[in-house]
């Protein structure tokens, strides 16, 4: 009980949530601690007796006042707090310490203290009522403590994620090609903020024009670092003119030596000529579809997906679209895609649908699939990341 009223821990975590929503994203923890000083006086105060309260920011050796006092309280708080002092030695030790005995910190006794941050970057200090719980002011201010630091992280990681996610779409392509006698599309859906599919598309000059679609294991982060460096490496192996075989064997080199948690990643990189021939490696990818008037031919040549083994090799497939055919390229998360009946949607599925809508122009065919999909899976959050990629020979 503080100040004769009763500590009620539903009020407490109402407010805690209350306090939550003001946390912004990508607020830096100065923003925050300081936002959670006012609060605390002015919102928790009453019901854990606290009087003012005063923020302090960590430099070496010592803490600095950086606002404060808050309150109706009045408080001689020192600019600087020294860290070899004994009151400070003890909150380094325990993060959140009440003084009430016999070490009696710059600020007064009968106070509370707590460090938040990471590197405990920041001191808060509160001056209390004369009536207050120790059980009280412990639960409160190590939950208060223990939820900034994780709201702060969380809100840096949402931050990040953000942040990777706009590096992922600038890389890829804005607006559908145009290559004279096709109708090209592609379509990418992230099952997480950040995903691990790509999509490129890449012109050698106006003859021929490269396409990409890929997978990395995984989705989140390390799977969109990933792919990002994977469209880096094809268009920078384009740009140099390689050869198809040896742009995916320079690849999979790279991709063997990364760092990253996420190394491994399927690939289908095809290079597309104005004739209708197309050559390309599978690299452990979905085998695309080509859709001719009366069979369906599988793209599968090449070899084992990159990362694994560093010297693996790699065989070229030919294929050539005549007018009237479509190639379809795709990921895992369009096949995968689980129906309310429990059962994929599946390779035999995909082409049904691409059979039905084939007269359509290639961008209107990759929104009347992703819609179906929504329906098909019964508008479920997708479990993996969905790319589709449509190349009609229109003449």
């Amino acid at each position: 009980m503080a100040n004769g009223r009763e500590f009620h821990p539903k009020t407490f975590y109402r407010k805690l949530d209350s306090l939550l929503t003001l946390i912004g994203k990508g607020m830096k923890m100065g923003e925050i601690a300081s936002l959670v000083l006012d609060e605390l006086v002015n919102s928790f105060g009453p019901d854990l007796g606290i009087r003012f309260g005063s923020l302090y920011r960590q430099h070496v050796g010592f803490y600095a006042l950086v606002k404060g006092p808050v309150g109706d309280g009045a408080c001689d708080c020192p600019a600087t707090l020294y860290l070899d002092s004994m009151a400070l030695v003890l909150l380094k030790q325990h993060k959140s310490y009440i003084f009430s005995d016999t070490v009696v910190p710059p600020w007064g006794n009968n106070s509370v203290a707590v460090l938040v941050g990471e590197d405990d970057d920041y001191l808060m200090i509160f001056g209390l009522e004369a009536e207050w719980v120790r059980e009280t002011l412990e639960f409160s201010l190590n939950t208060i403590r223990s939820t900034v630091n994780y709201s702060r992280s969380t809100s840096r990681f949402r931050a990040d994620l953000e942040e990777a996610n706009e590096i992922q779409m600038s890389l890829l392509p804005k607006e559908d090609p145009i290559f004279e006698g096709f109708d090209i599309a592609g379509k990418s859906v992230a099952a997480d903020m950040v995903g691990g599919d790509l999509y490129d598309f890449q012109f050698h000059d106006e003859q021929v024009l490269g396409i990409a679609v890929g997978d990395a294991s995984g989705h989140g982060l390390p799977a969109a670092l990933l792919a990002r460096d994977v469209i880096t490496g094809l268009r920078m192996g384009v740009e140099r003119e390689m050869k198809i075989s040896g742009v995916i064997h320079k690849l999979n080199r790279v991709i063997n030596s990364s760092r990253l948690s996420t190394k491994f990643i399927s690939l289908v990189y095809g290079e597309l000529e104005r004739n209708g021939t197309f050559v390309y490696v599978n690299a452990g990818h979905p085998p695309p579809l080509l859709l001719k008037e009366s069979r369906v031919e599988r793209l599968d040549v090449g070899g084992s997906i990159l990362g694994p083994i560093r010297e693996s090799l790699f065989d070229r497939g030919f294929a050539f679209i005549d007018p009237g055919d479509l190639l379809v390229c795709f990921s895992d998360g369009i096949i995968e895609r689980i129906g309310k009946d429990g059962e994929p949607f599946d390779v035999e599925g995909l082409e049904r649908f691409m059979r039905e809508h084939e007269a359509l122009p290639a961008r209107e065919i990759i929104e009347k699939l992703f819609a179906h999909l929504e329906r098909f899976g019964g508008r479920a959050k997708w479990r993996d990341d969905a790319t589709v990629v449509i190349v009609k020979r229109i003449s």
